[in-house]
């Protein structure tokens, strides 16, 4: 499995490492842009819904 199949399973909510070993939270993944200069704010944003 290449990682960004693993990846890919891992952010739809499927096992990946071993059974019942992870945890999961329905949703969308959040995400924050970091700032690139000291007056700069970080600006968060939403991935998709992973449909669960």
């Amino acid at each position: 499995m290449s990682f960004a199949e693993w990846l890919y399973r891992h952010l739809i909510g499927e096992e990946v490492i071993h059974p019942n070993g992870t945890y999961f939270y329905p949703g969308p993944v959040n995400l924050e842009h970091l700032p690139m200069s000291p007056d700069d704010r970080p600006v968060p944003w939403h991935g998709p819904d992973r449909g669960m």
